[in-house]
């Protein structure tokens, strides 16, 4: 089955009269379809391009619909999502919170399967404490990846100080 990126996929919107949507990491040509759709080609236009796995799933497709959906299937999509880079954003780290924060689907969770290579050897593992987000349970001192209070204190700061330089020089005027 052939593979496709998502820079090749997205040309697929419907600006070049096709309509290729990805449904559950499948992608598929719906062009010849868009006149037999029962929801009507603007459903299909509106996700030409992009993942319509939500949109498919919402609707709730019979077990017809979803084989009639095999027969427009062209490949898988070769990439992540997002992007290469949010990949590399979080490469040598733990993505747990990350990956959790973006709100993946269960075909994503299923997909991340196969690149599975192993665990963590306990020993590595960093135990967040849930009580202060800038501690963990190793290390008492304030986190300097950002997320420490410093992230927010300089800028409460520079706000106070523009407030009371504003106040001080336009209002006593």
């Amino acid at each position: 089955m052939e593979v496709y990126t998502w820079n090749e996929i997205k040309k697929h919107n419907g600006s070049d009269g096709t309509y290729w949507v990805v449904i559950h990491g499948y992608v598929h040509d719906l062009t010849k379809f868009l006149d037999e759709h029962p929801g009507g080609e603007e459903v299909i236009a509106n996700v030409a391009g992009g993942d319509g796995t939500d949109c498919f799933d919402d609707i709730g497709h019979s077990e017809d619909a979803k084989n009639l959906c095999k027969r427009f299937r062209i490949g898988t999509v070769g990439e992540h999502p997002g992007g290469e880079e949010v990949l590399l954003e979080q490469a040598g780290r733990d993505a747990t919170e990350a990956f959790e924060d973006v709100g993946h689907s269960s075909d994503a969770r299923d997909m991340m399967k196969k690149y599975k290579i192993g665990e963590l050897a306990e020993e590595d593992r960093v135990n967040i404490d849930k009580k202060s987000p800038w501690t963990t349970s190793n290390d008492d001192a304030p986190s300097t990846s950002g997320n420490g209070w410093m992230s927010w204190l300089a800028p409460l700061v520079l706000g106070v100080l523009a407030t009371l330089v504003y106040r001080h020089f336009f209002l006593n005027q």
